[in-house]
């Protein structure tokens, strides 16, 4: 348990030192204006339980800040007030929802999407479909990933307006 806390922790820590290191700059006077775009992240998990790890942290913002002190994502519709980063983690899933549909509620800069999973010994296998779809393009469709028992992986995405 302590190394699913410590491997959270990371990939927190992470996300927010990516996010942290994009916001820095020299003079927005030679940067031209990015374009800001919709972002919409469909995560499916099932067969997952409590002793697996499935981490999907979403994140995004502007580069002026301009997003902070009001409502940025929404998930399942619902919308998750001034929070910059989503985590849906393994006990979300292990519930009856198994689909989770993140979105902006104002377009953004640019976007992140971290996927970690970890089947552990003794479940079955779990599957895993992800699909990120930036300015109503598909940039990132991954379907039906069978994770089988004792195997993990970690990948960042990272999205921005064209």
């Amino acid at each position: 348990m302590e190394t699913k806390k410590a491997k959270r922790i990371i990939l927190c820590l992470c996300l927010v030192t990516m996010i942290s290191f994009i916001f820095t700059g020299c003079s927005d006077k030679d940067d031209p204006k990015p374009n800001r775009v919709s972002m919409k992240f469909t995560l499916t998990v099932t067969g997952a339980n409590l002793d697996d790890q499935i981490d999907f942290a979403v994140g995004g913002g502007n580069h002026d800040a301009s997003q902070y002190g009001s409502p940025t994502w929404k998930v399942n519709g619902q919308s998750q007030g001034n929070e910059t980063t989503i985590l849906i983690d393994e006990k979300k899933f292990a519930g009856s929802t198994k689909t989770y549909i993140v979105e902006t509620i104002n377009p953004l800069d640019f976007g992140s999407l971290s996927v970690s999973y970890s089947n552990a010994e003794g479940g079955g296998p779990i599957t895993i479909s992800y699909k990120a779809e930036i300015g109503g393009k598909v940039e990132t469709n991954v379907e039906n990933l069978v994770v089988a028992v004792g195997q993990s992986e970690n990948k960042n995405f990272a999205y921005q307006g064209k």
